[in-house]
């Protein structure tokens, strides 16, 4: 039976859903499914030398693309809805668009906390989609990380495409290659929620979220006195 089920999907076809030289974002009819169904997609991706896979996780928002970066882009919001993360402070501008963020996140005892700062670049698609690439800067538990956020149209709604590396610095890290895949899932869940509960509860905010998010592509610093965020937009720290 297992091997049946197994010929079956392998001769489910691949659909592409967006072009790029080095990366795979494709989804089968079966993951078509999957997301119809509101479950998500998950990817792992053995990175030779590393303890942890590269995941990719696809969801589907109920929102615009714009709506949902917007609501994504409040980088010292994350701290408000992100699993145990204590701090999420823009440092430093690169560019208008490219900006540098501190972030702090709660570890069990007897571990100290993590600290680490990511550079997250900014950029908009021809067909109404966003996304941010995030590189790693400096931190405290990890060798390198990276990763990015893509929201593009789909069916009405938005799809969510959310992929990360990390490469931690302990050698036990191996141990908790469950749990951190686990955690990522979990995170990914938190960003959908966010984004549905602003849509839902809270919808007179959303033009202030697109705003900003709009201004940053257009050049400006939206957060003008870092670390603190834009007050006159409408998007506040609290």
């Amino acid at each position: 039976m297992k091997s049946i089920i197994l010929i079956l999907l392998l001769c489910i076809p691949v659909l592409p859903l967006l072009s790029f030289s080095d990366e795979n974002f494709t989804l089968s009819s079966f993951d078509h499914e999957m997301l119809k169904k509101g479950e998500p997609v998950l990817r792992k991706k053995k990175i030779e030398g590393a303890p942890w896979p590269e995941i990719t996780v696809f969801s589907t928002i109920k929102t615009t693309p714009a709506e949902s970066m917007g609501v994504f882009y409040a980088y010292h919001e994350h701290k408000d809805f992100l699993p145990d993360l204590l701090l999420s402070t823009p440092s430093r501008y690169i560019s208008p668009s490219d900006l540098h963020i501190k972030f702090e996140m709660k570890i069990p005892w007897p571990l100290k906390n993590s600290r680490y700062t990511t550079g997250n670049k900014l950029s908009k698609y021809g067909n109404g989609g966003y996304r941010i690439d995030w590189y790693h800067v400096t931190s405290t538990s990890s060798k390198t990380t990276r990763g990015l956020v893509i929201f593009i149209p789909y069916k009405n709604k938005t799809l969510f495409i959310y992929r990360t590396f990390v490469h931690p610095k302990s050698k036990l890290a191996g141990m908790f290659k469950k749990k951190m895949t686990k955690e990522v899932l979990r995170s990914v869940r938190a960003i959908v929620g966010r984004i549905e509960s602003i849509k839902k509860n809270k919808q007179e905010r959303i033009p202030f979220y697109i705003d900003a998010l709009e201004r940053s592509l257009r050049g400006e610093f939206i957060y003008k006195n870092i670390p603190g965020a834009v007050k006159d937009n409408g998007v506040d720290s609290n």
